[in-house]
């Protein structure tokens, strides 16, 4: 649904919210494929793996998901040189690569606090020219500091014909608690899924305030009830600052609805509220 909110429009739908971690470098661990005790996410989640010959993810199904993770095991355990004969592994859409003798791997943090973990990548970035951390990890959009929101992809997307991209900026409004948390977009991911959140924009609206230290709990931090999104298309390059802060995103999400003519966040929610109805 367009909404016209007086010479502006925003974009509203409502979804359930899955739980996006790409940004993070304790998303995803080379010796922790499933996420049971390092990373807060499974590797399936970063990669794609196909049968030569075949266009089906084996990360999608629970009966070759296994095979995919063995394959990728292999290829980790030949040092990331060799991808095991017969597959084809998609991993550089998320992992950060590195150049190491004139092949390209999976960089893999070496010191500090998140030494061993794989860096993962967000589509947006912090813009930095210096202090970008190792595989360029602090460049990241991070899931745990920022709310932020997953834009599905696919150009034939109806929010993304809506004018939604990457950068924009969004009100999350859970109706069950009455909890509202100003957002962005800093990532794209499939095209059929409409509601992935950051481990951070999930937790405000669910009320929450202990971080994930498994995949388990991560999944835990999925929303049962629909999340009213509305984002608000071109608005990437409103007073925008870098790097992107919880603090700096509520400042320009307030500063946008204040000039489209909403003094207090009460008359922006009274706005959802009675747009509820439009999206039953």
């Amino acid at each position: 649904m367009l909404a016209d909110s007086t010479d502006k429009n925003i974009i509203l739908f409502k979804t359930k919210l899955q739980v996006n971690t790409d940004g993070t470098p304790i998303s995803y661990h080379p010796y922790d494929l499933t996420g049971s005790e390092k990373a807060i996410n499974t590797i399936g989640n970063a990669i794609a793996v196909y049968k030569d010959g075949s266009e089906t993810n084996l990360c999608l199904s629970n009966k070759t998901y296994s095979e995919a993770l063995d394959v990728f095991k292999r290829y980790r355990d030949s040092n990331f040189d060799t991808i095991p004969a017969g597959y084809t592994i998609v991993w550089k859409n998320v992992l950060i690569p590195e150049k190491i003798n004139g092949v390209e791997k999976p960089c893999i943090i070496k010191s500090g606090e998140y030494q061993g973990y794989f860096s993962s990548a967000t589509s947006l970035t912090n813009g930095l020219t210096t202090d970008k951390g190792e595989c360029e990890c602090n460049n990241q959009v991070n899931p745990l500091k920022v709310p932020a929101l997953v834009l599905a992809g696919g150009n034939d997307n109806i929010v993304r014909k809506f004018g939604a991209k990457i950068g924009d900026l969004l009100v999350a409004y859970n109706p069950d608690n009455n909890k509202v948390v100003y957002a962005i977009i800093n990532d794209s991911g499939p095209k059929h899924n409409l509601g992935e959140g950051s481990v951070l924009l999930n937790m405000k609206l669910l009320d929450r305030s202990e971080f994930p230290k498994t995949r388990k709990d991560t999944y835990k931090l999925a929303t049962s009830n629909d999340i009213i999104i509305a984002i608000i298309p071109g608005s990437k390059s409103f007073d925008t600052k870098k790097p992107y802060t919880l603090e700096n995103i509520s400042e320009r999400v307030t500063s946008w609805l204040n000039k489209a003519g909403f003094e207090t966040e009460s008359e922006f929610i009274e706005f959802l509220n009675n747009s509820k109805v439009e999206l039953d």
